[in-house]
């Protein structure tokens, strides 16, 4: 999608999407419950991955779908649905994983995995530890914040991140990247999607009215919707620990005079604040 496209989209999208409310009721839908353990790639919190958010598996591997290798990684990924197999290529490298096996064949080597890749509603999920561990792409484990990271300037260089880049306003103004550490979400998808977030203040001090940025970018399947740019940056306390709610609807488009939903294909989020 160009990026002329892609803004145009935007600005459909964006009129209403975004709700700043807390939200009650019962809803039936999709929930992924109160999250304590978090992938980011550099400055980015990755909460969803269509068609679920990543996950820790029965053998404690984080598991993303083949898809998001594409568009959060920067690899070049195929799958053939006659031998099960996925063909990620990243650079030189070239990694392929079968489905229900413990191999992993890396460069023609072949060694054994300590889990399986799965299939979820014809999505295939990989370990990504494994993956990012056979591309040599440096990783942490913060056992105390239950974060894994993934950092690396080769990473998130992305058309779809790109797009992201190109439609953050505030991206000149930051001051701070990693103001606030994530503790914990709440996403569930029904009629709207409801997001909580609650994050930390880790600057050591006080935050000053009109500058926190507690930034999400909800990604559809072909347009993007950032944060409520006109939202109330309230002032935060050395050490403050705070929650916001966001209810947001799916992005539409109409065609043949039909209104057709596009689905949630991403989440990401960034804790940071801006300059005065």
């Amino acid at each position: 999608m160009g990026k002329l496209l892609f803004k145009m989209m935007l600005l459909s999208v964006f009129i209403f999407c975004f709700s700043q409310e807390a939200f009650t009721g019962k809803l039936s839908a999709q929930s992924t419950d109160q999250s304590t353990q978090f992938l980011k790639i550099n400055n980015y919190y990755v909460l969803f991955t269509t068609p679920k958010a990543p996950y820790i598996d029965k053998n404690n591997r984080f598991m993303v779908p083949l898809g998001s290798i594409n568009d959060l990684l920067g690899g070049h990924t195929t799958y053939d649905p006659t031998s099960k197999t996925a063909t990620i290529q990243f650079g030189s490298h070239q990694v392929e994983f079968k489905m229900n096996s413990t191999e992993i064949v890396t460069d023609l080597n072949t060694s054994v995995m300590d889990t399986v890749p799965v299939l979820y509603k014809n999505a295939m999920f990989v370990p990504l530890g494994t993956l990012t561990t056979q591309l040599n792409i440096h990783q942490e484990w913060n056992q105390q914040n239950k974060l894994y990271t993934l950092i690396g300037n080769e990473l998130l260089k992305t058309p779809m991140m790109e797009n992201v880049e190109d439609l953050d306003h505030f991206k000149e103004q930051v001051d701070n990247e990693n103001a606030f550490s994530l503790l914990s979400y709440k996403l569930t998808m029904g009629e709207k999607i409801h997001l909580t977030i609650t994050a930390k203040n880790m600057t050591g001090k006080k935050i000053s009215e009109g500058i926190e940025d507690l930034n999400t970018t909800f990604i559809f399947d072909n347009s993007t919707a950032t944060e409520n740019r006109n939202r109330k940056r309230p002032s935060i306390d050395k050490d403050e620990i705070v929650t916001r709610n966001e209810e947001v609807q799916y992005a539409k488009i109409t065609e043949n005079n039909k209104v057709i939903k596009n689905e949630l294909v991403y989440i990401l989020f960034k804790g940071r604040t801006l300059k005065p």
